[in-house]
């Protein structure tokens, strides 16, 4: 029988006010509100869109880095520089583009790891790393943009610790997280926790998300310690060569601002809790979508004020915000998608 979500607290709506398309409405964004940005979803192989998605309280556009059905256009996780207002979108084609907010265009673009989709920017070690499913790679994030370091370790989940000085890599297809330190590309602990779908970091502990099993597991970087927590979000029919046919399964993990939870989306249609401070599944609530056609969440972000979250709907392409303690929907906006939302945690400078 699967749980509810009890939490307490008022909903503050979001009101969302349409100030055009395009680079126009990109400008509006940045003089006024922090949003979500994200690349557009496509397949783990193959061509993609070519362009990258954002959210705020005052609207949302595309922003176009790359050719529309092109590797270069196929990006996963996009990793985010703030103070610069800079998103980098490493693709399929081994080419990482430069996407200024400000602008609302690609700026520049460099070579980086083949076959690399997901990049994280680490902002105290100013570091952009960029993930493969067999490589992890490091790069000066400005001109000539040098390679750091690269081992051979991949997967498709980076979560930073809070000072920039460790990075947890873990993959679907991996057995173990390792941790690398960082700058320096060392691999100095090994967690034998696999199946890491998607990585966050919190109170200490990282947690990783496994879509086979529905099991969540924190890591307790200090101890070494282990646990695990069982959850409904399982598919007993799941396969990795089918994903889009799961009907449950985690998506993105994301963290509430204080980080003292946890919360992740799945294919079930269902948010799912976690305390980061006890290691417990506290429950989940079903996001309330109209109609009865299958409810794929994938993207997540946790909005600043903890208590409503952006959500994309994976198999209808797209974006809604959700009333993370009764699943409500608050708003939504077609056309508009991703599976892995990064929240911009201020004002850009």
């Amino acid at each position: 029988m699967r749980g509810v979500i009890q939490c307490v607290g008022l909903m503050s709506a979001v009101a969302l006010l349409w100030a055009g398309t395009g680079q126009a409405q990109t400008q509006v964004w940045v003089a006024h509100k922090p949003a979500v940005v994200g690349a557009f979803p496509a397949p783990p192989a193959g061509a993609g869109p070519g362009v990258i998605a954002l959210w705020s309280p005052v609207g949302s556009t595309t922003i176009r880095y790359a050719p529309a059905n092109t590797l270069a256009g196929n990006s996963f996780y996009v990793g985010v520089d703030p103070a610069r207002s800079e998103v980098f979108v490493p693709t399929l084609a081994g080419r990482t583009d430069v996407v200024s907010l400000r602008t609302g265009k690609a700026v520049t673009s460099f070579p980086s790891l083949p076959g690399g989709r997901v990049a994280r920017y680490d902002r105290h070690q100013h570091l952009l790393l960029v993930l493969s499913g067999k490589a992890l790679a490091a790069y000066q994030p400005r001109p000539p943009f040098h390679q750091v370091f690269r081992i051979a370790f991949g997967g498709n989940a980076i979560a930073l610790s809070p000072e920039g000085r460790r990075a947890f890599v873990g993959g679907n297809m991996d057995r173990v997280v390792e941790e690398i330190g960082l700058p320096s590309g060392t691999v100095e602990r090994t967690f034998p926790v696999r199946r890491s779908g998607d990585l966050v970091f919190a109170r200490g502990q990282v947690f990783s998300a496994d879509i086979e099993t529905g099991v969540m597991t924190a890591i307790h970087v200090r101890s070494g310690r282990v646990v695990k927590m069982a959850t409904p979000e399982v598919d007993p029919n799941f396969s990795y060569s089918n994903i889009p046919a799961a009907t449950a399964g985690f998506m993105q993990v994301a963290t509430s601002p204080n980080r003292h939870w946890v919360y992740a989306v799945g294919f079930s249609g269902h948010i799912l809790k976690f305390s980061a401070v006890h290691d417990r599944y506290v429950g989940e609530v079903a996001v309330n979508l109209p109609g009865t056609a299958p409810r794929k969440l994938s993207g997540l972000a946790v909005l600043w004020g903890g208590n409503e979250a952006v959500i994309t709907v994976e198999n209808r392409k797209e974006t809604v915000v959700v009333d993370l303690a009764t699943g409500n929907v608050l708003h939504t906006v077609a056309g508009i998608a991703s599976n892995r939302w990064v929240l911009l945690p201020g004002r850009p400078a």
